[in-house]
């Protein structure tokens, strides 16, 4: 994973005024799931394509109470509803996949995010909630609502 983020970085430094367009996030999510506590650190990678349109990808370890931990990955796309360049109201389409000797777990969906803006480089987010689908004990069901690890809050850092 850090071998990622350091091509990345990397990229991002090497592609001039581009560069203002990639981020590096980073983040926890806090929930409970199946009668256990958990959480999940989420760093992130991305690019911004204009100013309503992001992809990026998420990798990172997921621990539960009673649990040896997974391997988490999340690629996402966000759109961006509103903004006053000070606060941003987004979409984000995901998908959340978490590993434990084969698939553990996983959600696909829509999260509703607010992101704040602090200064040029520097924003921090919360997503809460999805809406969508979510993959539990070998079956795909119906999530709405804040659910499992559902609540996340970070930091946004724009090259």
């Amino acid at each position: 994973m850090r071998k990622i983020l350091m091509v990345i970085l990397v990229l991002a430094g090497m592609s001039g005024e581009a560069s203002a367009k990639w981020f590096l996030a980073g983040g926890a999510n806090l929930g409970y799931l199946k009668d256990h506590f958990g959480f999940v650190l989420k760093p992130s990678a991305g690019y911004e394509f204009n100013d309503r349109w992001a992809v990026g990808l998420g990798l990172g370890m997921g621990f539960a109470t009673g649990d040896n931990g997974y391997g988490y990955v999340e690629p996402y796309v966000r759109f961006n509803c509103w903004n006053n360049d000070k606060v941003y109201l987004d979409l984000k389409g995901r998908g959340e996949f978490l590993f434990n000797e084969g698939l553990g777990g996983g959600q696909i969906g829509i999260t509703p995010s607010i992101r704040c803006s602090l200064n040029d480089h520097w924003q921090l987010y919360s997503d809460v909630g999805l809406f969508g689908a979510e993959y539990l004990d070998d079956k795909w069901r119906p999530a709405m609502g804040v659910g499992s690890l559902g609540i996340a809050a970070g930091v946004i850092y724009n090259f």
